[in-house]
Parts: structure tokens; sequence; C-alpha cells
């Protein structure tokens, strides 16, 4: 009997958070939709613009100010805030929107450095 309700209990808690992780994918209408813009600095330096669209996706161009290169960026912010966003050369910006500020870390290769982004 006690096998019986660990399994339930096992398989509750698995379904409940697929089910969340999968109603966070789906959003229709999220809080940080609009234009962004912002700076990074550390090992290389440049520009950040990008829109969050309602569906919680992120599309922007990242600038390099020291080669003079700009890369797409793509990526997603959740319901909370959290996102990720990278371009195809490797760089990864990670954080968290609040309000219409975010600060964070970026990386690529072996380099890093700090972002700050606010909302227009």
């Amino acid at each position: 009997m006690k096998n019986i309700f660990f399994l339930l209990l096992v398989s509750f808690f698995t379904f409940t958070s697929c089910i969340s992780d999968e109603e966070s994918s789906r959003q229709v209408n999220s809080g940080f939709q609009g234009n962004w813009f912002g700076t990074f600095s550390g090992d290389e330096s440049g520009t950040v613009v990008f829109v969050v669209e309602k569906e919680g996706t992120i599309v922007g161009e990242l600038d390099i100010t020291s080669n003079n290169i700009k890369k797409e960026i793509k990526g997603y912010v959740n319901f909370s805030g959290k996102f990720d966003m990278n371009t195809d050369n490797g760089f990864k910006f990670s954080g968290y929107l609040a309000g219409n500020k975010s600060n964070g870390t970026w990386t690529t290769n072996n380099q890093q450095g700090q972002f700050t982004f606010q909302k227009k």
C-alpha cells in the first residue's frame, strides 16, 4: 500500500511540474513585450537592441564595437522575466528582466562581461 501511495505521489509531482513548464512556454501576452536597448562591456563591448514579442520571443541585433560586426540575436523570456538569448557566433546573454531594467552577464568562448538593458 505504501508503494502505491509513493508511486501516486511521484506521478503527481512529475505531471504537475511538466504542466507548469508547458504552460510557461505558451505565453500569449508577455509582461515584458516592447523595445529594449542596452550596452555590454568586458572582454568585448558594444550595444544590443531587441524586441520582446507578445509570446515572449526575443529578436534583435548585437553590435560589437571592436570589429564593427553586427549579429542577429534571438531568445526567449518566460513569464517571470528569466531570459536567455544568443547569437550564431556564440554570444550568450542570461538574466532577468525586472520592470524596465535588466543587469547580468554575457559569455562567449573564453570571454565574458556585464550588460545593462532598459526598456524604451
